[in-house]
């Protein structure tokens, strides 16, 4: 029994100190590489969800910034949104200990109110390390309402749009 006990224990070390050598020292953690990809919307209607009257939107300027306590920004690289309204930004390093997130601004065009908060991007290294960090849909608005908007509304079955 004790000669048992001894094996797997000396096959329990192993496996910890394997473990110990796998995990990511400081240089593999500054050459880690991926990418957060999104897409930008137009929402005329203000439902803030992707509708058959919703356009993407191109030439959208997306910042992705990590910051580090309230103010410390460690992080910061900018892309624009295609044709379609896609955005991908390669970013570099480890970032599981600050806060990231996704910021668009679009000046240009009828739509141009975001429509929610900044979107905070997960950088932790939790489970299935993924290359790619799909953030969800954002959307800008419009000052006033499409009148399709009100027939769709309809359609959809919701009680009624916010027209602020």
């Amino acid at each position: 029994m004790s000669r048992l006990f001894t094996v797997v224990a000396l096959i329990v070390s192993a496996f910890c100190f394997a473990s110990v050598l796998a995990a990511p020292n400081d240089a593999s953690r500054k050459d880690q590489i991926f990418f957060v990809n999104g897409q930008i919307y137009c929402d005329p209607c203000a439902f803030q969800l992707q509708s058959r009257l919703s356009k993407p939107l191109k030439g959208v300027k997306v910042t992705f910034e990590c910051t580090k306590g309230e103010k410390n920004v460690t992080f910061v690289k900018e892309s624009t949104t295609d044709k379609d309204g896609f955005y991908n930004i390669k970013v570099h390093g480890y970032h599981e200990e600050e806060v990231c997130m996704v910021k668009p601004v679009n000046t240009k065009g009828t739509c141009t109110t975001f429509m929610e908060n900044n979107i905070i991007v997960p950088t932790k290294m939790e489970g299935v390390v993924r290359v790619v960090r799909v953030v969800k849909p954002l959307a800008f608005g419009t000052k006033t309402i499409d009148e399709e908007c009100y027939k769709l509304a309809n359609e959809l079955g919701l009680d009624k749009i916010d027209d602020n």
